[in-house]
């Protein structure tokens, strides 16, 4: 990501003495987001000042002494983040929040809300926590993409992911206008996928195989349906 300028509009008399500077935005609506949100410069001995246009300002200091930064979102519906010291840009780092379960979408979003568990022995299934998951989609020139953003389960193996399309790119989309994605999952460094999904342009439903027996369930917001994760496979 190139550095770019951002404003300072109630710390005029401070700009020469910003160390670094952070944006929090919705991954879903790309909308900078700043009330309610903490975000804390572990090691640094100061906190941030939060100016008009929502940017969390560091004023100097030794930047050396920066260990990670932990953005947490208390209970606006987005999930905690962590950025080791490597990864905070200057003069400007901008970090996209992915969503919660709890998170309210707008029109017009692709996407899936599920339960990851695992059906292995003893009974009953166990929540898989903290695995990470995204959807790949199938381009117009027949190629799997990556989205934007990574999401995580919950503690309950709750999770949302959905898509996000830049303006050049080009989504395939079949006769009954379905999409086609695959969903992927890493846990503990193994990667599953899923088979390919079709999901309706536009909506939060589709349908995926949830256990070797092949029943279907439907995805939809406010409705949570399982997927397992099964003898090094997800079915």
């Amino acid at each position: 990501m190139i550095p770019r300028p951002f404003e300072i509009y109630a710390e005029q008399a401070y700009a020469r003495d910003v160390l670094f500077a952070v944006e929090l935005l919705d991954a879903v609506t790309l909308e900078r987001i700043g009330p309610g949100m903490t975000v804390t410069a572990e090691g640094l001995q100061g906190k941030p000042v939060v100016n008009n246009s929502g940017f969390f300002v560091w004023l100097q200091e030794d930047f050396e002494q920066l260990e990670k930064l932990v953005v947490n979102s208390g209970r606006l519906p987005y999930e905690y983040v962590e950025k080791a010291k490597a990864d905070v840009q200057r003069p400007l780092t901008s970090i996209e929040l992915s969503p919660r379960p709890d998170y309210s979408f707008p029109s017009g979003i692709t996407g899936l809300l599920g339960t990851l568990l695992e059906e292995r022995p003893p009974r009953p299934r166990i929540p898989v926590a903290n695995a990470k998951l995204y959807l790949k989609w199938l381009d117009d020139l027949g190629n799997l993409q990556d989205p934007p953003t990574i999401s995580h389960t919950n503690e309950n193996g709750d999770f949302v992911v959905f898509l996000r399309f830049a303006q050049n790119e080009v989504p395939q989309v079949d006769a009954k206008g379905a999409l086609t994605v695959r969903l992927q999952v890493v846990r503990d460094s193994e990667t599953r996928r899923s088979p390919d999904l079709k999901l309706t342009r536009g909506s939060h439903r589709g349908s995926i195989d949830v256990s070797a027996r092949k029943r279907c369930a439907d995805f939809r917001l406010g409705r949570v349906a399982a997927m397992t994760f099964d003898k090094g496979e997800l079915v």
